[in-house]
Formats: structure tokens, sequence, C-alpha cells
């Protein structure tokens, strides 16, 4: 070994040192640099205030809600009314009695499966019936099926039919909810 290749070995390797050093002296700082951040991060209250975009869009949204709020939906006439979606529609042409509705209680429909639904017309509202429940208070609902519903209540039983547009035009009954003889009071 000659002094030269020492002297050469001994720069390669100080090089080297010195490399590792400068290496981990920048990232020691880059890592202290990052930990003073979240220090001062965590130690201040963060706002809303501080992007001001982020608060131009929260400002905007609490402003439309606001409108929302103070809007109400009501309907002033009656959407499944067919006289003004079909030109010259009236329901007498169709067999049914437009003075009465508002008094009476007629079936609507019905829908029979696991669990069988009516839509029940009473007293000018529409409800949505299952079997053991109540219309009102006043009349439990017995039995739904395809075309008829029995209600008990005020001391009786009521049957509510509903009829074909069809069968009704070829007897040239008039709509009188009801059809159904059977010794119970019928609508």
């Amino acid at each position: 070994m000659n002094r030269d290749s020492i002297i050469k070995g001994l720069a390669v390797l100080t090089a080297i040192i010195l490399v590792l050093f400068v290496g981990y002296s920048i990232v020691w700082m880059l890592m202290n640099s990052a930990r003073q951040e979240l220090r001062a991060d965590g130690s201040e209250s963060a706002t809303l205030d501080a992007n001001s975009t982020l608060k131009s869009t929260i400002d905007s949204l609490e402003v439309i809600w606001q409108n929302t709020q103070g809007r109400r939906f009501a309907v002033a006439q009656d959407p499944l009314y067919l006289g003004r979606v079909i030109k010259d529609f009236t329901y007498a042409q169709k067999g049914y009695k437009e003075s009465d509705e508002e008094d009476r209680i007629r079936l609507t429909a019905t829908v029979v499966d696991d669990n069988p639904k009516a839509i029940i017309k009473y007293n000018g509202k529409s409800y949505v019936v299952q079997v053991g429940g109540w219309l009102e208070k006043a009349y439990r609902v017995a039995s739904i099926e395809e075309r008829q519903v029995v209600l008990e209540g005020g001391g009786g039983r009521l049957v509510l039919v509903n009829k074909p547009i069809q069968e009704l035009e070829a007897t040239g009954a008039e709509s009188d909810f009801s059809n159904n003889g059977s010794g119970t009071e019928n609508y």
C-alpha cells in the first residue's frame, strides 16, 4: 500500500461522510420546520374566515337555506282533478257525482298483496289505509279485497265497492259508490 492510495481512500471516505452529514442536516431542518408548523397550528384556533373562498361559500349557503326555510308548499287545487288535464272532462260524463264527493265516502283504489292497502276518499281527503288501521278514528278497516273494503264503525259495517267504468256504462247506473245489497250499509 502506498501513500497515494491511502490518501485517495481517506479523501473518498471524507467525501462520503461530508455528503451524509449535509443530507442529514437538510432532512433535520425540514423535519424541524414541519414540527414547528404543527405546533403553531395546534396552538392557534382555526377559523372559517381564514379562507375567503370558503367563507363566501358558507355565507351563500346560509342565505339560500334561510330563503328556503321561508317557503311553504301548499296546493290550492286538487292535483288529481282531470278537468285541467283532459279537455272537456267532467266526472258526471264518467258516471260520478261531483257534488256528493265532498260529503261522502268512497273507495278509490285497492292494492292487494302481502300487505293489502286501499285509498279511500273521506270528507274530501284521500287516505291510504291498511287492515286494522283507522279512517279518521271513525271507521276501522276490517278487510281489504280486490274491489271492496269493509269498514266497521258507527254501530255497523260499511262496505265500499269499487266498480270499473265499463260496468257503470253497461248498466247505465250512476256511481252510487256501491251496489252490494248484502244487508249492510253501502256507499
